[in-house]
C-alpha cells in the first residue's frame, strides 16, 4: 500500500523542493499529496495565534500555490478556528469577506479548506463547492458523524480525533464506511498531547478544547503567556519528567503505519506547520521511510520552542523514549480491538503502559 501524507506548510519555498525530492525517493512507499496552512492576515479564521503564523503577501501565496501544484502537491487552506471572530455576530458580520476570500483561494488553485465549525461550512457552501475537510478539532468520534457531515455539507475528508488513534474497532468501521463511499479518513500521527497526574496516571488532555479556544483568541505572544501560559504551561508541566506517560499519548510511530494499512487506512497528517523546514523535512521523511531512530519525542515539535524562539534542534528534551524499544507496543490495541483506554482508570484497572515501560525501557536505560 502506498501511503498518502498531508504535511504542514511553513510557506518556505524550499519545503516544496524537499517534499518533491522525498516523493521521488520514497515513491514505492508513500507520497506527500497535500500541504496545509494559513496566513497571518486571516488569523481570525484559524486555531493558531497570530504570532505563530507567516506574514505573506497575496502575490507570494499565489506563487507558493503555483509551485506546489507544479510539484504535484495540492494545498489545503486551514480555517480551523472552533469559533472564528469569537462571536457569532462578528462571524456573520464578516461573512461576505470570508466568502470573497474563499473565491480568491479557489481562483489561485487552492484545492481544499479545513473547517472546525459547521457554521463555516454553511458560509462556504453559499458560494462554493470547494472540497472541505473536517478538522481533528471537531472531534470525529462516531461513524455516523461522518455520514451526517457528508450528507449535509458535502464534506468528503475527515481528520480523526487524536483520542481515537488506538480504538481499532472504531477505525476499522470508519475505514469500511469511507472506502465504500469514496471518502477520505485521515489520522494525525505526531500529536503527543496528554497530561499526567501526580500518581503517574495519564489521560487525554483535559485542556485540549480550552487550548484551541485560547489559540483562536490570542494574537500576540504576550497574550498567550498570560495566567502562567494557560493552558500550555499546565500541560507541559504535567508531562516533562514522567517518561512512562509518553507511552499513553496517542502517537502513531512511522514503523506502525502498517497496522492502519491492514484495516484500510492510508492517509496520514503530519503536524508541525509552524516548524522549521529542517524539522518538517526530518519528520515527514521518517514517516515516508517508515523508520525513525532516536528519541520518539522528536517527532513532535517541542512546545517550548513556540515561546523561546529556538529551533527544534536547539531544544534539549527532558525525557528520552527510545523509539526502537516500542516495536510491538501497539499490538495490545491491535490484538484487542474492543479495548479502549477511556473506559479504564489509568494505573489502576489498566497498567499496560507502566509495565511495558518498566520492562522494555527503564530496565534497559
Amino acid at each position: 500500500m502506498i501511503n498518502r501524507f498531508k504535511v504542514g506548510s511553513n510557506f518556505d519555498l524550499a519545503l516544496i523542493d524537499k517534499c518533491k525530492e522525498l516523493n521521488e525517493k520514497y515513491k514505492d512507499k508513500g507520497r506527500i499529496v497535500e500541504f496545509f496552512g494559513s496566513d497571518y492576515e486571516h488569523q481570525e479564521l484559524t486555531a493558531r495565534p497570530g504570532f505563530r503564523l507567516q506574514k505573506i503577501t497575496k502575490e507570494y501565496f499565489e506563487e507558493y500555490i503555483k509551485k506546489s501544484l507544479e510539484a504535484g502537491i495540492v494545498f489545503n487552506y486551514v480555517m480551523n478556528s472552533p469559533f472564528p471572530y469569537l462571536t457569532k455576530e462578528e462571524l456573520v458580520n464578516h461573512k461576505e469577506e470570508i466568502q470573497e476570500y474563499v473565491k480568491w483561494l479557489e481562483s489561485i488553485g487552492v484545492y481544499r479548506i479545513t473547517i472546525a465549525n459547521p457554521l463555516m461550512a454553511l458560509i462556504i457552501r453559499e458560494v462554493s463547492n470547494i472540497e472541505l475537510e473536517v478538522s481533528t478539532i471537531l472531534n470525529i468520534e462516531t461513524v455516523t458523524q461522518l455520514k451526517y457531515y457528508h450528507d449535509t455539507f458535502k464534506i468528503n475528508k475527515f481528520c480523526c480525533s487524536v483520542n481515537k488513534n488506538r480504538d481499532f474497532k472504531f477505525l476499522k468501521n470508519v475505514a469500511k464506511y469511507c472506502n465504500e463511499n469514496g471518502l477520505i479518513f485521515e489520522l494525525l500521527v505526531n500529536e503527543l498531547c496528554y497530561v499526567s497526574g501526580n500518581d503517574h496516571s495519564a489521560t487525554a488532555c483535559p485542556f485540549r478544547q480550552s487550548c484551541y479556544m485560547c489559540h483562536a483568541g490570542n494574537r500576540t505572544k504576550e497574550q498567550a503567556l498570560l495566567y502562567n501560559n494557560y493552558p500550555m504551561g499546565y500541560c507541559m508541566g504535567a508531562r516533562n519528567g514522567v517518561e512512562e506517560g509518553w507511552l499513553k499519548s496517542r502517537w502513531i510511530r512511522p514503523e506502525d503505519l502498517h497496522y492502519y494499512n491492514d484495516i484500510g487506512l492510508d492517509y496520514f497528517k503530519v503536524s508541525g506547520r509552524t516548524g522549521t523546514t529542517e524539522y518538517i523535512s526530518t519528520v515527514i521523511e521518517a514517516y515516508m521511510s517508515q523508520k525513525f531512530e532516536g528519541n520518539l519525542l522528536n517527532i513532535w515539535k517541542p512546545l517550548e520552542t513556540i515561546y523561546n524562539d529556538k529551533k527544534e534542534s536547539e531544544h534539549k528534551l527532558v525525557d528520552y523514549i527510545p523509539n526502537d524499544k516500542l516495536d510491538g507496543f501497539l499490538k495490545h490495541w491491535v490484538d484487542n480491538p474492543t479495548f479502549e483506554c477511556g473506559n479504564e482508570i489509568c494505573g489502576q484497572t489498566c497498567k499496560y503502559c507502566k509495565e511495558y515501560y518498566e520492562k522494555n525501557i527503564k530496565a534497559n536505560s
